[in-house]
């Protein structure tokens, strides 16, 4: 059912962005707390969520839904003392569970429904339960991300990287079926550790998202010399699909947050990347039947005005900051052409590390400089997406020279 209910809700949805009445909601879905390995409380994570202008968040800890009962042991000797202390000074009275020590102190971790019951507020803020399912193959770290989650969901396994892929996902869609329940599965940083190939994320049935931004230093977005990056692979991915007949694949920006008390390039700092859904209502049956139906985009600073598809034209508009240049670009890859992957291998061992892709897939189709530019599809691409590229740096990036972008879905052209 959780397929067809979002379908369902996606019919409701008069534009590429949504009914004149839908609003865009910002949130985050991909982050960590002291559950697993993050450093900081949840409370303390979401108010700065809260604070900063979000209107949704999933914390997603590894393999944890965030229930039952966990101390956490912290010695007075560790920096995490400090962290206590000012978790403990900014909660309500009477918050906070802690045990006193001479030289250790211990203090229980609030479950989701405790610390999501002090944020929750109709039409403001909203949080939804999630987990990072970590599983892996062979060494490789495959994690998806499961929102909207009432049960845990246990590692599946497999027998190769799809074969893992495709048994979490399916884990998780089925306890959407089971509890008539909209829940949404994400491929989280398939480049972490190069772990998925982009032939390999193409094959996942049941899946239509994955991080083409993701805030964390460690997760080579950009690729390097012998493997795309993320982006790159988003238009492999979706070249592949829509020859095989399965549908686009949409990309998601996230934080992945796991340090909150040093801000540094080489850690995994908040504000990096999220996603502006525009949607009827701040509900989680909204927000992800608009993200299914791929009314949203994904952001590292710049702000959309307006994203629709009309009479063949992709519209993109820009709500421009005072003294900042954007660049508009439409890519996609045309209809008879042929990837023709070229198989790179380890030049030790000769293994396959992954494949190259020619220019030709996700060729840029056109290019505008300024705040608002439409492409005229001409019905010979498989499918058209947007990137807006600014000339402002990222308050705190991730490498040197790093600007504020954001990334609206894929279309295919009318038939």
């Amino acid at each position: 059912m959780n397929r067809l209910f979002l379908f369902v809700l996606a019919l409701g949805l008069l534009s590429s962005c949504g009914p004149p009445e839908a609003t865009w909601y910002r949130g985050n879905l991909h982050t960590h707390s002291f559950w697993s390995d993050g450093d900081d409380f949840p409370e303390a994570i979401t108010q700065w969520y809260v604070d900063n202008g979000y209107h949704f968040l999933t914390i997603s800890d590894h393999n944890t839904i965030a229930d039952g009962e966990r101390w956490l042991a912290i010695p007075r000797s560790h920096v995490r003392f400090a962290t206590f202390e000012r978790y403990l000074q900014e909660s309500p009275e009477g918050w906070v569970e802690w045990e006193d020590g001479a030289d250790t102190i211990r203090v229980r971790l609030k479950t989701y429904a405790e610390y999501s019951s002090r944020f929750q507020a109709p039409d403001s803020f909203l949080m939804m339960l999630g987990e990072e399912v970590s599983d892996g193959f062979e060494g490789k770290p495959i994690h998806i991300n499961a929102t909207n989650l009432i049960e845990y969901v246990e590692p599946q396994h497999g027998g190769s990287v799809v074969e893992v892929m495709q048994n979490n996902v399916n884990a998780i869609l089925e306890q959407g079926e089971r509890l008539q329940r909209a829940v949404m599965p994400h491929i989280n940083h398939p480049n972490f550790v190069w772990a998925i190939r982009a032939d390999e994320l193409a094959q996942v049935d049941g899946e239509r998202f994955f991080e083409v931004y993701n805030g964390h230093p460690a997760v080579n977005i950009a690729g390097d010399s012998l493997r795309h990056g993320t982006e790159k692979m988003w238009d492999v991915v979706n070249t592949i699909r829509l020859r095989d007949g399965r549908p686009l694949m949409f990309g998601i920006g996230t934080d992945d947050a796991h340090n909150y008390q040093e801000t540094a390039p080489n850690r995994a700092n908040v504000g990096r990347g999220w996603v502006m859904v525009r949607a009827r209502e701040l509900t989680p049956d909204a927000l992800l039947g608009a993200m299914d139906a791929g009314q949203f985009y994904a952001s590292s600073g710049v702000t959309l005005a307006e994203v629709r598809v009309e009479d063949g034209r992709y519209h993109v508009a820009v709500e421009p900051e005072e003294g900042v240049t954007y660049t508009i670009e439409f890519f996609g890859t045309d209809k008879e052409h042929d990837p023709a992957p070229v198989p790179v291998l380890h030049p030790e061992t000769g293994d396959l590390l992954s494949y190259r892709y020619s220019d030709d897939v996700g060729r840029l189709l056109q290019r505008t400089t300024g705040t608002e530019a439409a492409y005229a599809m001409s019905g010979n691409e498989l499918y058209v997406r947007a990137r807006v590229t600014s000339d402002k740096p990222m308050a705190n990036p991730v490498v040197e020279g790093e600007v504020e972008m954001a990334w609206a879905q894929p279309v295919e052209p009318p038939r």
